[in-house]
């Protein structure tokens, strides 16, 4: 099966996870995350990094978010008002 994050941000995804608002709940052998109003309302994460389809999106998604620069500069001068 494919990981959903890298074994090295598995606390961080989890955080992450958090800070979007979905509600933590531990498992005997990893986690699941709720959340109300989102697009992927439930997410599993397995000890192994595993989980359901939800959960690999929201995987793809954070690390996308880790590769992005921190701060992105846009030159506003040729945008016409």
């Amino acid at each position: 099966m494919k990981k959903i994050v890298k074994p090295k941000n598995r606390l961080a995804f989890r955080i992450w996870l958090e800070k979007l608002g979905y509600a933590i709940k531990q498992l005997e052998n990893g986690f699941s995350a709720k959340g109300k109003c989102t697009k992927h309302n439930y997410a599993l994460v397995l000890d192994d990094l595993t989980g359901n389809e939800a959960a690999y999106i929201l995987g793809q998604e954070f690390e996308t978010h880790l590769r992005s620069p921190d701060f992105i500069e846009i030159d506003l001068s040729e945008v016409k008002a």
